[in-house]
């Protein structure tokens, strides 16, 4: 199947290398299978995964990466593959929130409602990893984030999954017409938004953090903090925190965000792994920072960083995706001080290990979703409302065309001098001068 994304093209070189990059690493992991497609993470088998080589970790990543695909036939199949032959609970998997996501970009959700029934089992499912306070627990290794810092207990990551995931069934529900439902749903999900506000917020290090089995706070500063704002979780107040993206004694490191905070004594404490995250720089945290960015970013009225900031966030991780000789590559972990890919340093250390490279074109991330809703702004949603509110405009230029959304064939152009252009069709054309937080509002 010949796969294809919008083109993309700006001011900054290393982003356009890495966009394209990105599209065509995307397309390789496209795997057919006896009933449709499925989408993987490694390229070659790895012995932990599921049937087909599919393991649910980065599957978030694969609908949000995948969903502005030309033809989405392929996410369609991969959804009601984690509805039947595979294991979405493998680790910890937004997984309606996954489908609803892809919905809001084509804005067909037939497939996610047809699939309703499943998804509230699988959620349900859910209540084996559910504590006495109501939260959900989980080993940090399941997170797919071993060896981090804060370790098991209550994490922000499931937890935050399970809010957006009661929230996206609440809303299937209202498609499928079942109200009794939909009050059940949303109802469990702001009982589980209060509970990540009170219980997971660590005041002390003014970030959510994870409340260990002993029902301590962890006080150490990780990437995990910045995932409720993915899902508009937090209470006003809490975004002081994200300054911490900009300090170099904190998360900002040469080659990207550290996964923990750098001035914490168990920062980069070794052990004898390849897959550490208590400091290494890791593109699947760094790409879940980046969307909780854009979201804060989105719906703040005075943020405590700009825009600015996060293309300058962004372009680091565009710059990242680079091998020893400057070629186009991504991997697992990376060296934060020194840009070194350190899982397959330590595996091709091991002379009898027979995947040294299982980590080639890792697809494990996000990027060209961070360019359509952060660069150029759109803001899926279903209903034939479309918003574009641009982050790249610290840019010279950027241009973004043959966007499929909602049916629709869009372009997005940006100048500083020019402004913003928004075309629909090829014949509808949205314009907006260039200013500070410029947005459209477009009805379809």
């Amino acid at each position: 199947m010949h796969i294809t994304f919008p083109n993309f093209i700006s001011s900054d070189r290393e982003l356009n290398i890495t966009y394209n990059y990105r599209c065509e690493l995307y397309s390789r992991h496209v795997k057919k299978i006896p009933s449709g497609y499925v989408i993987t993470e490694f390229l070659p088998d790895v012995p932990w995964a599921g049937i087909y080589n599919t393991i649910s970790c980065a599957a978030s990543h694969h609908f949000r990466d995948g969903r502005w695909m030309h033809d989405t036939a392929p996410l369609e199949d991969y959804a009601r593959f984690w509805c039947g032959e595979g294991d979405p609970r493998l680790y910890s998997f937004p997984i309606a929130d996954s489908f609803l996501a892809l919905s809001r970009v084509t804005g067909d959700a037939s497939t996610a409602v047809s699939l309703y029934p499943r998804l509230k089992e699988i959620y349900k499912a859910w209540d084996d990893h559910r504590a006495v306070c109501g939260m959900y627990r989980q080993h940090c290794g399941y997170d797919g984030m071993e060896f981090s810092i804060s370790g098991d207990g209550l994490r922000p990551t499931i937890n935050a999954y399970m809010y957006a995931d009661g929230k996206a069934l609440a809303r299937l529900a209202d498609l499928s017409g079942n109200a009794r439902d939909a009050e059940h749903y949303r109802q469990a999900a702001e009982e589980l938004r209060k509970k990540i506000n009170d219980r997971l917020w660590n005041e002390r290090i003014g970030m959510f953090g994870v409340r260990s089995d002993t029902g301590e706070l962890q006080n150490v500063r990780e990437q995990i903090g910045y995932i409720p704002w993915i899902y508009g979780i937090p209470d006003e107040g809490k975004d002081t925190c994200f300054p911490y993206l900009l300090d170099k004694t904190c998360f900002l490191a040469p080659y990207g965000l550290r996964t923990a905070d750098a001035s914490h004594p168990d920062y980069r404490r070794h052990f004898d792994h390849e897959c550490l995250w208590n400091g290494p720089v890791w593109p699947f945290a760094t790409a879940q920072t980046l969307t909780a960015v854009i979201e804060y970013l989105q719906t703040a009225e005075n943020p405590t960083i700009s825009a600015a900031d996060f293309m300058g966030l962004l372009l680091t991780y565009a710059a990242s995706h680079r091998d020893t000789d400057g070629t186009p590559w991504l991997d697992e972990n990376m060296d934060p001080d020194t840009g070194i890919w350190l899982a397959r340093e330590i595996l091709r250390g091991r002379k009898d290990y027979e995947l040294q490279d299982r980590g080639r074109h890792y697809n494990h991330s996000t990027f060209i979703d961070l360019v359509m809703t952060g660069v150029c702004g759109i803001r899926p949603a279903l209903g034939n409302r479309l918003t574009v509110r641009p982050l790249g405009t610290s840019q010279e230029a950027f241009s973004a065309s043959d966007i499929r959304y909602h049916g629709h064939s869009l372009s997005v152009e940006w100048d500083q001098k020019a402004g913003l252009l928004v075309c629909v069709d090829g014949k509808k054309e949205y314009t907006c001068a260039a200013g500070e937080r410029i947005a459209l509002e477009i009805t379809l």
